[in-house]
């Protein structure tokens, strides 16, 4: 059985970026745990109780588990010493043993941009086990920051795009209107642009960091 780690900043994150990939790979037998830097915070829309609902709801609905770093830390990851992120990471790949890992494109928010840099030196060459593949995933807000380099992965969801939708739309308090690009047009829009760059109606796009093999 294929492991697979996803690593999110937040519950809406690991759907953004990875929810057809996630959908798919499931389906053909695959499992999924997600690592989520922070549920909960100050702002009303990240009220805890409602957050880890949507969470809950939406591991269910993908066949996926997950465990948090920190609670109600939303917008405040970045007051975290990366030491305790770094180790909590370092003993979630060694337990689990992953064949893949995705992590989070940093953009510019600074919880993204913490968990990154925390989960990139998670991923570091070190004793013990080191995941053979490892690959960032976009979020809608990166599109014009081509700040980093990797070998460029498209993965075709054009049979599951709408399934993403739905799930993404599960987490109720982080839709978000137009301009935002967090919404079904967004989503949409982002995946469609990708399939035009591989070939195909809908996509998801990674970059690759490392990928191994015997």
């Amino acid at each position: 059985m294929k492991k697979i780690l996803i690593i999110s900043p937040h519950a809406d994150d690991e759907i953004l970026g990875c929810g057809g990939y996630m959908l798919k790979e499931i389906k053909r037998g695959a499992s999924v745990h997600i690592i989520y830097g922070t549920i909960g915070g100050k702002d009303a829309r990240q009220n805890i109780d409602e957050r880890m609902a949507e969470v809950r709801a939406v591991t269910a609905e993908l066949g996926a588990t997950f465990s948090v770093i920190a609670y109600n830390h939303d917008t405040l990851l970045d007051t975290l010493p990366s030491v305790d992120i770094i180790s909590a990471l370092d003993k979630e790949i060694a337990a689990l043993e992953p064949h893949e890992v995705f992590v989070n494109y940093p953009s510019n928010h600074q919880d993204h941009i913490k968990l990154y840099q925390c989960a990139v030196t998670a991923m570091r060459l070190k004793e013990g086990y080191i995941p053979p593949f490892f690959a960032l995933y976009e979020y809608p807000f990166i599109t014009s920051n081509d700040r980093l380099n990797g070998g460029m992965y498209y993965y075709n969801i054009s049979d599951c795009i709408d399934k993403k939708i739905k799930i993404f739309e599960m987490y109720k308090s982080q839709v978000k209107t137009s301009p935002s690009p967090l919404n079904a047009t967004g989503i949409r829009s982002l995946a469609a642009m990708r399939g035009l760059e591989a070939g195909c109606p809908f996509a998801e796009k990674f970059y690759i960091q490392r990928l191994y093999k015997e």
